[in-house]
C-alpha cells in the first residue's frame, strides 16, 4: 500500500470516527463521512466495503482505546469522556447493531466485552 492509499484510508477512518461520534450509526451517512474526509464516497466502499464495516472498525478502535487506558494516566480526559458517551449512547440507541458488531469483532467473548462496556457505565 502506498502512502496516498494509507492517507486516504486514515482520512476516512478519522472522518468516520468524528461523524459517528456526533450522530451515531443511524444518523450518519457515507456522504457526510466522504465530505469530512474530502474523498469521493466510492473510496469508502473501496477501503471499507460498507457503512457497517466502517462502523465496526470505529467501534473496535474506541473500545480498545477505552479499555486499555488507565484513567489515572489519561492525557486527555475529555476525549475519553466523549468516547465513553458515544459507546453508552450506541448501546442504548442502537443496541441490536452494536451487539452484532461486538459479536463480529469478538467471536468468543463478545458477551464479556459487552459486560465490560456496561461496567464502565454501571448499567
Amino acid at each position: 500500500m502506498d502512502n496516498n492509499e494509507l492517507n486516504t484510508e486514515t482520512k476516512i477512518l478519522e472522518a468516520a470516527n468524528s461523524i459517528f461520534m456526533l450522530y451515531g450509526y443511524h444518523g450518519t451517512t457515507l456522504q457526510q463521512i466522504a465530505v469530512k474526509a474530502n474523498v469521493h464516497k466510492s473510496a469508502i466502499h473501496y477501503y471499507f466495503r460498507s457503512k457497517e464495516k466502517l462502523y465496526s472498525k470505529v467501534i473496535k478502535l474506541l473500545f480498545d482505546n477505552i479499555l486499555k487506558t488507565d484513567s489515572n494516566k489519561i492525557a486527555n480526559l475529555e476525549i475519553i469522556g466523549k468516547q465513553k458517551w458515544f459507546l453508552n449512547t450506541e448501546l442504548y440507541n442502537n443496541q441490536i447493531c452494536f451487539e452484532r458488531t461486538l459479536k463480529e469483532l469478538y467471536l468468543n467473548d463478545w458477551d464479556k466485552k459487552l459486560n465490560e462496556i456496561r461496567g464502565l457505565f454501571k448499567i
